[in-house]
């Protein structure tokens, strides 16, 4: 009977710490590692977005280099 009861209440634990939790509002987009990970993730993809555009330009465009707000000069 014992046995049942604290698998019961394993199971219980298990389900309950699967469950999303809400964050409060310094933690609502994770840590500050997180937070920095997911604005160098965006940087990354403007970065990628614009290497794209240029390179389509040069293949196909005829244009050597169109300048944008994010290229470095």
């Amino acid at each position: 009977m014992a046995v049942s009861k604290w698998k019961q209440a394993f199971l219980e634990a298990g389900t309950k710490a699967l469950e999303p939790r809400p964050s409060g509002p310094a933690g609502a987009r994770g840590g500050a590692e997180e937070r920095r990970l997911r604005i160098e993730n965006e940087q990354l993809k403007l970065a990628l977005a614009e290497a794209t555009v240029q390179l389509r330009i040069q293949r196909y465009g005829g244009v050597e280099r169109v300048p944008s707000p994010t290229s470095k000069p």
